[in-house]
């Protein structure tokens, strides 16, 4: 076992509490040690919740010592992004207009996350109401002068540094893969529906998706079977059975093919990053699996030309529809804020109808690409360089979206798994993507691709 049951993967930690190796309060307590010696380097944090985390460590260890039933992450510690509604505690959403705003319920994945016997660890930073990619002020564990990416920066930069074992995040146009690339963490971004949005302050509904962080593929899997299923409250979540998400690699991959999109996803990409991405599908060719490389269809190209013009078209109208109830307290936004969200009143229903219209012909090309290549994924580099240079005068600056949008656009399934690290030490993530049918599938491929690799237990140097 390692010398702190901090560094430890969920998977890793289950059994020795289930075997009461190791006590819940131990990992909490872990946790709280490595909060204490990183967070005034790393800030990722906004609110900080200890005495709920003990809580729920002391039921759960308590429970097991009597032999009574725990839930399947009884007394494991949850960072929370702040975008989330906790009961009781503050929620700011990254904003000066929720500064003292405390809710009286939770999200739905907090409620979950909670029945599972999880304790509050804390909330983590966010860009302002999840409108970015930089997460400021927190730094990324790796190399404290970068951005960690976002806008759930704070709880992938928590993982990274070891101060949780598991996160959540959200995902509008790449929220949850980008940080996780650029900190070393991995990340799904299920299915629009899969994951009940309840309770998530929104930012654009036609995009936003809420889903689990952490260190170890494994742990995702994990962590979907307790968050995905229909919830009423949110009607967009799906009334069909849950995939049966995979809990260990699978271990042929014969006849498995993989698309390799090289005009819209490979060129432009920095070389170091492309070349430890490739490394890591050779794991999977290893196995049997065979590499495709495709061409972008000319209806695709129509839409791949403006596709960050459709994300933002109908992303700026659906965040100015949320937001124009607050416009008394418009002084309080960040002018970057401020003035997204007032680009989104001057969209004409026509512009953001013809942007709907572009994205679903995108999702049908790209569903037809997938069939008639019989092609059980998309791969690619979650980002395209290295996470920028934090610039503590100029407004916060974090990684492009151009590699995640494309997914967030066709409704797929996405995720970003550790590859390796560039010439710098810095993180580089791998992003598949496919059919929202074959999102167990996915989650399988790099689960592989991560047990091979084991990047989970290399630690940043913070």
């Amino acid at each position: 076992m390692s010398d702190s049951a901090a560094d430890l993967s969920l998977t890793e930690v289950l059994p020795l509490l289930e075997q009461r190796k190791l006590s819940a309060r131990e990992l909490v307590e872990d946790c709280l040690r490595r909060i204490d010696l990183a967070e005034a380097a790393i800030r990722a944090f906004v609110t900080r919740t200890p005495g709920l985390a003990l809580a729920a460590a002391q039921r759960a260890d308590e429970a097991r010592a009597k032999g009574e039933p725990c839930g399947p992450l009884a007394g494991v510690p949850v960072a929370v992004k702040d975008l989330f509604l906790t009961k009781g505690v503050l929620t700011t959403a990254g904003s000066q207009v929720l500064a003292t705003y405390v809710p009286a319920e939770d999200a739905a994945v907090w409620e979950r996350l909670a029945a599972a016997g999880a304790g509050l660890l804390g909330k983590t930073t966010t860009h302002e109401f999840a409108y970015g990619t930089a997460s400021a002020p927190t730094a990324n564990p790796w190399d404290v002068r970068r951005t960690p990416g976002g806008s759930s920066g704070g709880s992938a930069a928590a993982l990274a540094a070891r101060m949780a074992p598991i996160a959540t995040g959200t995902d509008t146009g790449g929220s949850l893969r980008i940080p996780a690339a650029a900190c070393g963490v991995s990340t799904l971004r299920s299915a629009h529906g899969r994951i009940s949005r309840y309770g998530v302050i929104p930012l654009s509904p036609s995009f936003d998706v809420a889903g689990p962080m952490a260190r170890r593929m494994l742990d995702i899997s994990i962590l979907m079977r307790v968050l995905a299923g229909r919830d009423p409250r949110d009607q967009a979540t799906r009334d069909e059975p849950c995939p049966s998400y995979p809990l260990e690699p699978p271990r042929d991959l014969a006849g498995v093919r993989i698309g390799l999109p090289i005009d819209m996803s490979w060129k432009h990409v920095d070389e170091r990053i492309a070349v430890v991405c490739r490394e890591a599908l050779g794991l999977l060719v290893a196995r049997g699996a065979q590499l495709v490389e495709i061409d972008t269809p000319p209806n695709a190209k129509v839409v791949l030309e403006k596709s960050t013009g459709v994300f933002d078209t109908i992303n700026e109208t659906e965040a100015h529809q949320i937001h124009d109830p607050l416009v008394p307290h418009s002084h309080l936004y960040t002018p970057q804020v401020r003035e997204r969200v007032r680009k989104g009143e001057q969209i004409s229903k026509q512009r953001y109808d013809e942007a709907l219209r572009l994205r679903q012909l995108w999702t049908q090309d790209w569903r037809s690409i997938l069939t008639t290549h019989r092609l059980d994924a998309i791969a690619h580099p979650t980002i395209d360089a290295a996470p920028p240079l934090i610039d503590p005068a100029g407004p916060p600056k974090g990684p492009r979206i151009r590699l995640s949008v494309p997914w967030s656009i066709a409704d797929f399934p996405a995720l970003s798994v550790p590859a390796g690290f560039d010439e710098r030490g810095l993180p580089v993530g791998l992003s598949l993507a496919g059919l929202p049918e074959r999102e167990a599938e996915l989650l399988g491929l790099a689960i592989l691709i991560d047990e091979e690799l084991q990047l989970w237990r290399h630690g940043p140097p913070v």
